[in-house]
């Protein structure tokens, strides 16, 4: 079984559910069908666009989980949900109503033309990075070394997040 870290969030509400957070769990009700297992979560967050722009705000976990998938298979199985969310992919940064992004997988390094692991820009975001330190409080950074501790303090002070109530 590979472990894997996985970035789930969305600022626009899906068409059929009543709410953005309805569109998030249905995704998240999805995982095991596509053979994603014991999904651990963190907690939700609100949080603003980066780069800062005058899109919704977010709303941002950060799961782990099991799978038996390689990466480009998971990397399918994720972009499948996000489609049947109803995910159109147009710009880059754009609003969406849902994003799966692969975060870590086995601390393993991937390299290849469509899929970088560890996600290349983590380590710049509160939002993945608050969420995660809550489930993997442990969690060291397979390229930079750093521990989530450090890689938390580094960010800089412009990215506004808060944890939603449960």
């Amino acid at each position: 079984m590979n472990k894997i870290l996985v970035g789930i969030g969305g600022n626009l509400i899906p068409e059929g559910y009543s709410s953005l957070q309805d569109g998030l769990d249905a995704a998240i009700e999805m995982l095991e069908k596509y053979g994603i297992r014991e999904v651990h979560c963190s907690s939700w967050y609100e949080t603003s666009p980066l780069p800062k722009s005058d899109q919704p705000l977010f709303r941002n976990a950060v799961f782990s989980a099991v799978t038996d998938a390689n990466p480009l298979q998971l990397l399918e199985r994720l972009n499948d949900i996000e489609a049947r969310i109803g995910r159109v992919r147009t710009t880059r940064n754009a609003a969406r109503v849902l994003d799966l992004d692969i975060l870590d997988f086995n601390a393993q390094l991937v390299d290849l033309e469509n899929l970088t692991i560890p996600h290349p820009r983590m380590h710049l975001r509160a939002f993945v990075l608050i969420p995660l330190q809550e489930i993997r409080a442990d969690y060291i950074h397979p390229v930079t070394k750093k521990p989530i501790i450090s890689l938390i303090n580094d960010l800089p002070d412009e990215q506004e997040i808060s944890r939603l109530p449960d």
